[in-house]
């Protein structure tokens, strides 16, 4: 059986199958015509030896199709329909169409692969899960039918040469301690006989805190957390790059905006005096975060959340590996206690990653680089 890439050639036995196998949520003729034009979506087709229905220019029949859709600048995509010809079922064709659509996702820099499935699809439900697909949550009423859907997600490991740095995964225990999280990361990183505990990330936590959230308790900054790290005798580079005060855009108070000037102003105070501590004025690049890795450094980032989880929100992770299309990273905050397993390497598309960085309008960027 042959997987390869659908052409313009490949149109009228795309409508074919699609007219053969479905009776309602069909893709249109004109839908499928511009799918394949396309660059945000990628069908790819098993085609077999001829036959009288859905068959190709080439004169091979079309044994099934897959239709993957890329979110731009995000790390997911979206298988939206795969068919497998009645006539061909039970030959894997299902397994191998997705596997092509998980390397073409890797490709593109998406490492999460998310599709909807009928409830009544059993034999479908079953491959997915066999290959490692988890159940979301439920649709009710998704399909033309009624029928309810079942949402899956895939988290994708890129199969290529990578560097890991040995990095112990520790999850923030409270929603506002990813920095000091990815502090006590880092310190264990150097040091293995660091304290991983819930008292020492929040004391790390008051320590590196700067800011008040628009509501709620506050957060860390990059000097913050970086004078935490010279206290404790590493050596540390500070890369930051903000045109204002780092987060007072998002604060409307008076008296909360001269708190964070005036902690903001004794962090910065601090740091100048700390011989172990050097303050770059620029975000840092890719070439940079390639070399630090291969130095062993550990790298902490502030990202914003939003091409992950929607939300727009500043949130640390650390780095911790790479591969030729993609960094790895520690991210400390897991939703579920099931995904502990799946939170250290996290593969980042390198492209996204660079699009993921910066938080606000005024795309604040801070990167803590610590050495042991």
């Amino acid at each position: 059986m042959n997987i390869r890439h659908a052409t313009h050639t490949d149109l009228s036995a795309l409508n074919a199958l699609e007219q053969q196998l479905f009776s309602g949520d069909r893709i249109s003729p004109r839908q499928m015509r511009r799918f394949l034009k396309s660059e945000h979506a990628a069908i790819f087709v098993a085609e077999s030896g001829t036959a009288e229905s859905a068959v190709t220019e080439s004169g091979t029949q079309l044994a099934g199709y897959a239709l993957l859709l890329f979110h731009q600048g995000t790390q997911l995509s979206r298988l939206y329909s795969i068919a497998v010809n009645p006539d061909f079922r039970g030959r894997g064709i299902a397994r191998q169409l997705m596997e092509q659509c998980e390397r073409a996702a890797l490709d593109q820099g998406a490492c999460t692969l998310r599709l909807e499935v009928r409830d009544d699809n059993r034999a479908a439900l079953k491959l997915y899960e066999k290959m490692g697909y988890k159940r979301l949550r439920i649709l009710v009423h998704y399909y033309d039918d009624q029928c309810d859907g079942i949402r899956m997600q895939k988290r994708l490991d890129p199969h290529e040469p990578r560097l890991e740095i040995p990095i112990p995964l520790y999850v923030q225990t409270t929603p506002f301690t990813c920095g000091a999280a990815c502090l006590l990361m880092s310190f264990a990183r150097f040091q293995p006989d660091t304290e991983l505990s819930r008292t020492h990330e929040l004391q790390l936590w008051r320590e590196a805190t700067t800011i008040y959230m628009t509501s709620g308790h506050g957060g860390c900054s990059g000097h913050g957390l970086a004078l935490a790290a010279a206290r404790r005798g590493f050596n540390v580079e500070l890369w930051s790059r903000s045109p204002t005060v780092p987060f007072i855009d998002g604060v409307r108070d008076p008296n909360k905006k001269s708190v964070i000037e005036l902690v903001h102003q004794d962090f910065c105070q601090q740091l100048a005096e700390k011989q172990n501590v050097t303050v770059i004025d620029s975000p840092p690049t890719q070439a940079q975060f390639e070399t630090w890795l291969e130095q062993g450094a550990c790298v902490l980032l502030l990202i914003s959340t939003y091409r992950f989880t929607g939300n727009k929100e500043p949130h640390w992770i650390l780095l911790s590996g790479m591969s030729e299309h993609f960094f790895f990273i520690h991210d400390p905050h897991v939703d579920d206690e099931s995904d502990v397993v799946t939170a250290p390497y996290i593969p980042v598309g390198k492209a996204v990653l660079s699009q993921i960085i910066g938080y606000g309008k005024q795309k604040q960027t801070s990167c803590v680089v610590i050495r042991g």
